[in-house]
């Protein structure tokens, strides 16, 4: 999983995004009441470069298996560097204020979704955005997860 996902993300390898796809097909929604997905999303920044922005895409592909709509409800408002090979504190830190909420949210639970989860930084700032503008419950899903002590 990790060459895969590092070819997708860093080389833009269509085909590894392809036989993430494949992995996917399997998946079942393990929240029936979630209302929406929205993807832990990338700065303007980091998509222009990489060309694309993974969890977009990756959350769009889980919300047509899952018949859940697509809410883009979350902006990254400001660059943080990349967060991998960074210590917890340092995680946190890049990510104060890294998170706005641009559309209306009150009273849904949402599933964030993401590629990879390392210590949760990204997610637990993003989360505490969602519900910080009105969500009733934000669960996160992301496709990997790095092993303890990576």
């Amino acid at each position: 999983m990790d060459r895969l996902i590092t070819r997708y993300k860093s080389r833009g390898d269509l085909t590894a995004e392809r036989a993430c796809q494949q992995l996917l097909q399997r998946q079942v929604l393990p929240w029936p009441d979630a209302d929406a997905l929205c993807p832990l999303p990338a700065h303007w920044r980091r998509r222009w470069l990489r060309g694309f922005d993974q969890s977009a895409r990756l959350t769009a592909r889980l919300a047509k298996q899952w018949q859940r709509p697509l809410l883009p409800a979350l902006q990254r408002q400001r660059p943080t560097p990349h967060q991998q090979g960074l210590r917890a504190s340092q995680r946190r830190h890049n990510l104060r204020r890294a998170f706005r909420c641009v559309q209306p949210v009150t009273g849904l639970h949402l599933v964030l979704v993401d590629d990879v989860m390392t210590t949760g930084s990204s997610a637990r700032a993003a989360a505490r955005c969602l519900l910080d503008a009105g969500a009733r419950r934000v669960s996160v899903w992301t496709l990997a997860r790095t092993p303890a002590g990576r």
